[in-house]
């Protein structure tokens, strides 16, 4: 008779910490926090659908003639994997995996090497892509002062008055998000 008195606090202990644990897990701590978490598993699910991509070649343009690029790369939008060239004016074919629509904040890294006095200077920058409706050739523009812009175009060249930045533009154009 004495264990069975001692089982029984024990056992009303656990029921009560299990109803009390269950109950705090549909309770809202603050209004809308189910929502927020729905959102969230929603916005997993839609990372987890297959991004059509295309291949394209990637240059650099350079609106400063007081910086020589000797070297940069482009970060791509949904791998790890950094893709460039040598200085601006070569061409690397085919070699950057672009989404064959534009995606709000394709945020990349873009990183070039601008050497002074012969030794390495490495600089690095984030930069939205900028929007686009047709997938060309990946333009990466270096501006004064560590400014860059990326950005796709069908357009030939940045000499093509439709191309988005002009060859002759001394400042980039404001960030797209």
């Amino acid at each position: 008779m004495k264990n069975k008195l001692n089982i029984l606090p024990r056992a009303a202990f656990v029921a009560i910490m299990v109803f009390t644990i269950s109950a705090c897990s549909s309770y809202e701590r603050f209004p809308g926090q189910n929502k927020i978490a729905d959102n969230k598993a929603r916005a997993a699910d839609e990372l987890d659908k297959e991004i059509p991509m295309l291949g394209v070649s990637i240059t650099c343009v350079q609106h400063s003639e007081k910086e020589y690029i000797h070297s940069f790369s482009v970060k791509e939008p949904f791998s790890p994997r950094m893709v460039g060239g040598g200085n601006c004016g070569g061409l690397v074919a085919g070699g950057y995996d672009l989404p064959r629509k534009w995606q709000p904040n394709m945020k990349v890294k873009v990183r070039w090497n601008r050497p002074i006095k012969g030794k390495d200077n490495w600089v690095e920058k984030y930069t939205n892509i900028m929007p686009y409706e047709k997938p060309g050739v990946l333009y990466v523009h270096f501006f004064e002062n560590d400014q860059v812009r990326v950005v796709p175009s069908a357009y030939a060249g940045a000499l093509s008055p439709n191309h988005p930045i002009l060859y002759d533009a001394t400042t980039p154009p404001p960030e797209v998000e």
